[in-house]
C-alpha cells in the first residue's frame, strides 16, 4: 500500500523539478551565447524559471515553518500536566 505524500513531500517534488528546469535553461542559454546565437527568449524563459523556482521556494519555507509550529503545539500539549 502507497502512502499518501503530505504537501510538503509534492512541493519538495516541485522545487527539485523547478530546479532542474532552471539549470537546463542555464546551460542551454550558455551553450548560445558561446555560440554567439540570439539569447534574447532564452534570457526570458530563464527569468520567468527563476521567479518560479523563487515563489515555490518561498511557499516551500512557509510549509516548514507552519510545519514546525505545529510540531511544537503538538509537543507542548502532550507535554503538559493537568493542573
Amino acid at each position: 500500500m502507497q502512502r499518501k505524500k503530505s504537501r510538503l513531500g509534492i512541493l519538495s517534488e516541485q522545487v527539485a523539478e523547478a530546479r532542474r528546469i532552471f539549470d537546463l535553461q542555464q546551460a542551454l542559454l550558455e551553450k548560445l551565447r558561446v555560440a554567439g546565437a540570439p539569447t534574447h527568449e532564452a534570457e526570458g524563459a530563464l527569468q520567468t524559471y527563476a521567479s518560479s523556482l523563487t515563489h515555490l521556494l518561498a511557499h516551500e519555507q512557509k510549509l516548514q515553518e507552519e510545519a514546525l509550529a505545529k510540531k511544537g503545539e503538538t509537543k507542548l500539549k502532550t507535554n503538559q500536566r493537568p493542573p
